[in-house]
């Protein structure tokens, strides 16, 4: 239950530093996406909204929590009643929160520098002073880091060694004129090292920086403790905090470093900045030969997993289970596979209403029961493998839907087809056709206030840049990049409708060659999620006969990628010719 009386609290300490506003980010000091719990603990206190993402600014007199589309319809829910003003960002009219704190005259403004991109603080400071001030002290049993030992990947599952790795980079960091990088997010330092760890639920990665020089010399900062598992011969090891110290010393090096990455106190650290991307954000996103091969045969067992739980959804339907009870049942089909060690995010196993939420996401203590009387059933889901990341997202028709939500149904899949089956140039970005499934929804007034698909990480973070689809450029997603083949691009439209449903049909693209003419090298994709879509309720007035073909031809990719790891079991086999049977008119 939210208590009002912290938010009090707050503003008294506050007023005795002459503060007129506070910035709690969702952040920690790596700009991590998602964090760990220690450092969005903060928000939690002071807010009754609990999506992953989000930013609150405490006023003297108000409290404004700024979220974006995935999260207006939970955010209204859950700020109602609380004293705190949803900001609806991206929306006609919202000003980002450097705006707000300089059309309202809130400076001085505070905020813990250490947890604050460098590129955000700018945006705040030049309009007025930033205080340096961490109010966290007044957050009540804040959890403490993770303890939990960081481990070393087979070799094999990565077509580079630590050692290339480190060998690009360094070459990379002269090209640029710099003489050493400080890397600070924890998914391209996993990445170089070829280490994996358990600091944030769902992202095998562990909190630490990484600095490498042109002469391929380097050093990492962490908990020491953490590295018992690991050889780390060929690394220097200090100490998380050390960083400071080092990074103060090297008064004449010009160091590499990118300003929406690094926070904003270890950033003014630094005496001759050069601001750029690190090398490894574009080469983690680029997988290689050994990471698709590895990509494709984890699909294929979560795709086994995915049968499985189809099965047991109709077979349980008329049981009134509830939503975390499903999920709990396809996190038990994951982790049968020796290979998934872990979730990729916590299930979203939503029915009816809650689907219009495109976060939802049930608990054992709050959770709606599903019953052949509702309409849907959206599960979105994921798994870390040794061999990649998983996210998947299938919605169920749970009766015979009415001609607005069968309409609805058809139009996503549609927009899924018609994203999927794009030829497109090098170059070109995921901004630039992005229209390609969201016009199929724009036609009729309809938006789903969100990307149409993100990155995947390999064995990392279910979200990475730099590639992504979406139809407008917005900064702090950093996912415009162009195309390049050996990316993994998910697709996702939806249709949420508040207080009816929710629907969203999601796969992963790997960008491939097309062909190459005399205009030109072209691209296409090819899907990588092995997984039926339901087709029992289609609108097939809606479908032409090339989109009727692609959902039969990828009906058909999927029976031949899971029949072969179904051998032998006859109930599975049977479900799996059922799902992909060929569609006619």
């Amino acid at each position: 239950m939210f208590d009002k009386n912290r938010l009090t609290k707050l503003r008294e300490e506050m007023k005795k530093n002459g503060d007129k506003s506070y910035i709690i980010l969702t952040g920690d000091p790596h700009s991590s996406e998602y964090v760990a719990s220690k450092f969005i603990a903060e928000r939690f206190y002071f807010s009754p909204f609990t999506g992953s993402d989000g930013s609150l600014v405490v006023t003297l007199d108000g409290a404004y929590l700024f979220t974006d589309g995935r999260y207006f319809i939970q955010a209204e829910k859950e700020l109602a009643d609380s004293s705190v003003t949803l900001m609806k960002m991206g929306t006609k009219g919202c000003p980002t929160i450097a705006e707000f704190i300089a059309q309202n005259d809130l400076y001085p403004t505070a905020g813990n520098l250490f947890y604050m991109p460098e590129g955000f603080y700018e945006g705040v400071a030049k309009n007025g002073i930033v205080n340096d001030r961490d109010y966290s002290y007044l957050v009540e049993n804040k959890p403490e880091l993770s303890k939990d030992k960081v481990f070393a990947l087979d070799e094999k599952l990565f077509t580079l060694s630590f050692k290339e790795k480190v060998a690009k980079v360094a070459s990379e960091i002269e090209n640029k004129g710099a003489d050493s990088i400080i890397i600070t997010t924890l998914d391209d330092i996993a990445y170089i090292l070829n280490w994996r760890g358990n600091d944030i639920e769902c992202t095998p990665v562990f909190y630490s920086f990484l600095y490498i020089n042109k002469n391929n010399e380097v050093h990492l900062f962490i908990d020491k403790d953490k590295l018992s598992d690991v050889d780390y011969s060929n690394i220097h090891v200090h100490e998380y905090d050390d960083v400071v110290d080092f990074i103060k010393e090297k008064t004449n090096e010009i160091i590499l470093v990118d300003k929406t990455k690094i926070n904003a106190k270890l950033y003014n650290l630094i005496a001759k900045p050069l601001n750029g991307k690190s090398p490894s954000y574009l080469m983690k996103a680029v997988k290689g030969p050994v990471e698709i091969e590895n990509i494709k045969r984890i699909h294929e067992l979560d795709g086994v997993a995915m049968l499985k739980f189809y099965d047991f959804l109709y077979t349980n339907l008329g049981k009134n289970l509830s939503e975390y009870e499903y999920a709990e049942e396809l996190e038990k089909y994951r982790r049968q596979s020796k290979d998934c060690f872990e979730l990729s995010f916590e299930t979203i196993a939503a029915v009816g209403e809650n689907a219009a939420q495109m976060h939802y996401g049930p608990t054992k203590d709050k959770s709606s029961i599903v019953t052949l009387n509702d309409n849907v059933l959206l599960v979105d889901s994921g798994g870390q493998y040794f061999g990649g990341t998983t996210d998947i997202t299938r919605t169920f028709l749970l009766k015979e839907p009415d001609a607005e939500l069968r309409r609805d149904y058809t139009l996503t899949l549609k927009s899924v087809i018609n994203l999927t089956t794009s030829i497109f140039m090098d170059g070109c970005a995921g901004t630039a056709i992005d229209i390609k499934a969201r016009e199929i929804m724009w036609r009729l007034g309809m938006d789903y206030k969100c990307g149409t698909g993100h990155g995947v990480g390999y064995i990392l973070g279910v979200h990475e840049g730099p590639n992504g689809f979406r139809y407008k450029h917005v900064p702090e997603r950093d996912d415009g990049s162009k195309l390049e083949p050996g990316m993994i691009t998910t697709i996702e439209p939806g249709v949420y409708k508040a207080s009816k449903y929710g629907i969203r049909i999601e796969n992963e693209l790997l960008t491939v060659p097309a062909f190459e003419t005399e205009d030109g090298v072209f691209y296409k994709f090819e899907t990588v999620t092995y997984c039926p879509i339901e087709t029992k309720y289609l609108d097939l007035g809606l479908l032409s006969d090339d989109e009727i073909s692609w959902i039969n031809n990828y009906h058909q990719m999927v029976y031949e990628k899971l029949s072969k790891r179904i051998q032998g079991n006859e109930r599975l086999l049977a479900l799996l010719k059922m799902l992909t049977k060929a569609v006619e008119r």
